[in-house]
């Protein structure tokens, strides 16, 4: 990963940043030993008890969480002007969302915009580097509504394992 393209600009109606798209934990070959234990466990007890069905979706799902733990973040750009949000040359504009909170529990620092569309109703965006106080500052000029966001059960047991 090359921290060289990581930014922050902040004018006087606009602020711009890059950061990665989520927070990567290395994961070392005791997470990876434990990982496949627990996943062939599974796999194997559910074909024990002929539950077919079952283990092909363990199968499944242990070749995506897979693909998923060894993937690198990518770099995601993003503005916040008087149009909108933009992410990643994505347009987001003010009224097509209901609100936004700032999730700062380090090391997790976040922006959260929910959507009014019911498609994709949360957009989690990455703070890297980035001044929260100066973002919640220019997304309320804005006219957005600050609501709290808690974090969902499978994002905290995520963050616990260090996935």
């Amino acid at each position: 990963m090359n921290d060289e393209e990581i930014y922050y600009i902040k004018t006087d109606d606009s602020i711009s940043w890059s950061a990665y798209e989520f927070l990567h934990h290395e994961k070392d070959k005791r997470w990876f030993l434990i990982f496949w234990i627990l996943s062939i466990g599974v796999f194997v007890s559910l074909l024990i008890f002929a539950n077919f069905f079952g283990a092909a979706t363990i199968a499944l799902f242990t070749v995506i969480l897979y693909m998923y733990a060894i993937k690198e973040p990518a770099i995601t750009n993003c503005e916040i002007g008087s149009e909108g949000i933009t992410l990643n040359d994505r347009l987001f504009p003010h009224n097509s969302l209901s609100s936004f909170w700032i999730l700062y529990e380090p090391p997790v620092k976040e922006l959260i915009l929910i959507s009014k569309h019911k498609v994709m109703p949360k957009i989690s965006i990455q703070l890297g580097n980035a001044n929260p106080v100066e973002i919640r500052e220019l997304l309320l000029q804005n006219g957005l509504l600050e609501k709290e966001e808690e974090e969902s059960i499978s994002e905290i047991i995520a963050r616990k394992i260090r996935f």
